[in-house]
């Protein structure tokens, strides 16, 4: 029964003290960029804490370019008291090997060592060809009529349909009145309603977009003289959706702006094989000891402490 006793208690030491240093671990997670993109600089925020608030947290930026075999760091900084939320820097120097698929993780380590998810941003800056065969025609005296003919570039996705009254405009959001999805080298058509304006003379042109969200040139009526407008962050993220055939105010290429991941006050959530009902009970205990220090020791000096008096009392018993 003596080494009983000595069994508990030395079991349920170590189970402190594994716990307490096993579950003291860095966390890293990658923010999902906008994909694909025409974008050649851009962010890509992270969050890499420590359940050790007083643990630096060195954290490394890796990539791979198209043709590349391996992963390499662009950047590297270290972030202080237990971690934080921050962001790799993506320029056209690193999105250097040209249009492709660049794939992107981050690594973290403090008093453990994580790495995130890959991420992978497709990128082209390209330009579809512009529309061909452009024709306008007023069909009745309420409707216009805009035909068209897209280029052979394995690359339109989408035409949209601009109008002014005026001859000179702008190619942005606030002249759009149609779009459609639509392929390389085929026919197209669009109407516009202009009732109850039905005797008012309107100016049109045409712009092919890609899935990335570049724009090609315009082509229109013969009267016209228009100029494009470089896009907002909304306009590039509704371009960026083009691909999934969302109608949005597309003037232009460009990837939307990115969401926020995580704030500085952010915390380390618990993963789903550990949190809520039906989670692992050790991985539970073990986290609370390992940001519970103080109230942990006592439990277990408590712990020690019944288990030797109920030693004592019984050996003395026994005996």
């Amino acid at each position: 029964m003596k080494r009983i006793f000595k069994s508990i208690l030395i079991s349920v030491a170590a189970l402190f003290l594994f716990a307490g240093a096993s579950f003291a671990a860095t966390s890293v997670r990658l923010q999902t960029p906008t994909n694909p993109t025409n974008q050649d600089t851009f962010n890509l925020t992270f969050v890499a804490l420590d359940t050790d608030s007083s643990q630096t947290v060195t954290v490394n930026c890796y990539k791979k370019a198209p043709g590349d075999s391996t992963y390499s760091v662009f950047q590297s900084f270290s972030l202080t008291n237990g971690g934080n939320t921050d962001s790799c820097q993506v320029t056209s120097g690193i999105m250097n090997k040209g249009n492709g698929t660049y794939y992107f993780y981050v690594t973290a380590d403090g008093t453990s060592h994580a790495q995130s998810q890959t991420v992978s941003v497709d990128f082209n800056n390209e330009t579809p060809g512009t529309p061909t065969n452009y024709n306008k025609s007023k069909p009745n005296s309420c409707t216009y009529q805009i035909s068209f003919h897209t280029a052979d570039d394995n690359e339109t996705t989408r035409v949209v349909l601009y109008r002014s009254t005026d001859p000179s405009f702008s190619l942005d959001s606030g002249h759009q009145v149609n779009s459609i999805n639509i392929g390389p080298n085929q026919d197209g058509t669009m109407t516009d309603n202009i009732s109850p304006n039905c005797n008012t003379t309107y100016y049109y042109a045409i712009r092919a977009f890609d899935k990335y969200g570049n724009g090609s040139g315009s082509v229109g009526d013969s009267s016209t003289s228009t100029t494009i407008i470089s896009p907002t962050g909304v306009q590039q993220q509704q371009a960026g959706a083009i691909a999934g055939g969302t109608a949005g105010n597309v003037v232009g290429g460009g990837a939307g702006t990115q969401g926020v991941l995580g704030t500085e006050s952010a915390k380390i959530s618990p993963t789903p094989s550990a949190a809520g009902k039906g989670g692992n009970p050790l991985s539970n205990a073990g986290n609370w000891i390992a940001t519970h220090k103080t109230i942990s020791f006592l439990i277990l000096v408590l712990i020690l402490a019944i288990a030797y008096y109920l030693y004592r009392r019984y050996y003395k018993k026994v005996k």
